[in-house]
């Protein structure tokens, strides 16, 4: 009976990380967290719980991060290292042993477990499920994919809380409901039950109607966003960049009815040459590029040190002959790097047997466009998935990313889905460029105004207003998740207080 409630972990976790992507698939994810937390609860000994954990967290990664396998089959090279991504959910999936054991503990040790104590023992619930998710997202380098608020992703109307306490806020107040839910499942409170399910979006509904301060606004400015579905077996080919070249420059230049100047935007690694060192390829884009286009666009970086050299994966600002650069700072292991390279005799995915380095600037470029100057935060591929609360003002966020790797599997919808917080957080513009889709341009409040489907090809043309705004994540950071966090249990145990002096009485 025990193998079969631990075989029910790990299918249930695949369907958790599964339903995690669709709104309209919550309910499995509430059921699979009440399932989590029941059997938990159940266990007598500590050492069976941590096992349960551990197999719903494997099932959760391999459900909900599946994709992960797809850049190993591209080439047959790789086929060696698919072996690899096996070892991604089961190394992930220890992050689950930390809410099992929490609850385990608590369940020991704790007189709210074993009394009526339903705010507290909600509020434990949701802390030891967020406490996973916090360190998931920092340590290693961090991967804060698939977070719990990223299931109302696409929902811009319920995101708006984001401007004053971020995803990770969500997420957490996500987990509280959905606790209360668990809580209250196990009580048989159904009236409640159905009261609390609909409060919580009710109440992330209401900040729609909260308004901040939204800066300085300056002219309207014109993007042109560029989908090349280039495929990613072609797309290092060198018999096959000049075809590819003329691909981007023909979405480039077509209707080019505009007789103010715009900024186009061309995915990562758009040109697969060290841009730095190519002065004819750099004149040749200034003559074919019409004068009222800058371009910005990914490549690589090469720099000379002594006797060695650093590569790094770039973002180009060409303006004529030109060039500002911004180096991706966060880099994919396996992907660009190899970790443990002294140890690991491995080979990286992208061409090349360097390693790429670790950019060092400063995540803001500097733009004149219609004699006005305009900042904006640029980021290369997942990095945008991270905040960036401590960095310089900007009036837009750029992301230009390559998605060709994971074909047409959930992995490009899942990362847009957690780039989109970033323009609620700051309240700015993101323009996202992808070689294979999905090409978005989203407002300051998480609205998807233009979109490219993944496995299109095309272009769009976008009008915004830059802004320039200061929102409440953009002052304090995760610091108000903090504040929020020690609210919630002075009050849910002023409560508790409240309620067991009203039970004696």
């Amino acid at each position: 009976m025990k193998n079969y409630t631990s075989f029910n972990f790990a299918v249930l976790g695949i369907f958790s990380g599964l339903s995690l992507s669709f709104l309209f698939l919550l309910p499995v994810v509430i059921f699979s967290y009440w399932y989590f937390v029941k059997k938990n609860l159940s266990a007598n000994l500590i050492k069976l719980s941590l096992v349960r954990g551990w197999l719903f967290g494997i099932g959760f990664f391999l459900g909900s991060m599946h994709w992960i396998v797809s850049p190993f089959l591209i080439y047959e090279r790789h086929f060696v290292l698919a072996p690899i991504s096996l070892l991604f959910p089961i190394l992930m999936g220890l992050f689950f042993i930390i809410p099992a054991c929490i609850l385990q503990i608590s369940q020991n040790y704790l007189r709210v477990f074993k009394q009526n104590f339903i705010f507290l023992q909600s509020f434990i619930i949701a802390s030891s499920f967020f406490l996973a998710e916090i360190i998931r997202s920092y340590i290693f380098g961090g991967l804060p994919f698939n977070l719990t608020a990223h299931i109302w992703a696409f929902r811009e109307e319920l995101i708006q809380i984001s401007k004053y306490i971020g995803v990770y806020g969500l997420s957490f107040l996500t987990l509280i409901w959905i606790s209360f839910l668990i809580s209250l499942i196990n009580r048989n409170y159904w009236k409640t039950l159905l009261f609390t399910f609909l409060f919580f979006p009710i109440f992330l509904f209401s900040f729609n109607y909260f308004d901040q301060n939204k800066g300085d606004n300056y002219n309207e400015l014109t993007f042109r966003i560029i989908q090349p579905n280039i495929n990613q077996k072609d797309k290092w080919d060198k018999l096959l960049f000049e075809k590819n070249l003329d691909r981007l420059l023909n979405l480039t230049t077509k209707d080019n009815f505009y007789s103010k100047e715009i900024i186009v935007v061309w995915p990562e690694v758009a040109l697969t040459f060290f841009l730095n060192e190519e002065s004819d390829l750099i004149s040749y884009l200034t003559k074919k590029i019409p004068k009222n286009m800058k371009i910005i666009t990914g490549g690589l970086r090469r720099v000379f040190s002594n006797n060695d050299y650093e590569i790094y994966n770039t973002l180009y600002l060409l303006n004529n002959e030109t060039l500002s650069f911004y180096d991706k700072k966060k880099l994919v292991p396996f992907g660009e790097f190899v970790p443990l390279r002294g140890i690991l005799n491995l080979f990286k995915l992208t061409p090349g047997s360097t390693d790429f380095s670790e950019g060092k600037k400063e995540n803001q470029i500097k733009v004149v466009l219609n004699n006005l100057v305009i900042y904006f935060e640029p980021s290369i591929c997942y990095e945008a998935i991270f905040q960036t609360s401590g960095a310089e003002l900007s009036s837009i966020m750029i992301n230009i990313t390559n998605d060709a790797w994971f074909g047409k599997t959930t992995g490009p919808r899942q990362h847009l889905a957690a780039q989109i917080f970033r323009s609620v957080e700051k309240s700015v513009f993101f323009l996202r460029s992808a070689n294979s889709g999905i090409s978005v341009a989203v407002d300051n409040k998480g609205r998807i105004l233009k979109k490219m489907e993944l496995g299109s090809e095309g272009y769009f043309d976008i009008k915004i207003q830059s802004v320039v705004s200061t929102t409440a994540f953009e002052k304090y950071g995760n610091f108000l998740i903090f504040i929020l966090f020690v609210v919630l249990l002075i009050f849910f145990c002023l409560i508790e207080f409240l309620l067991s002096i009203k039970r004696k009485h």
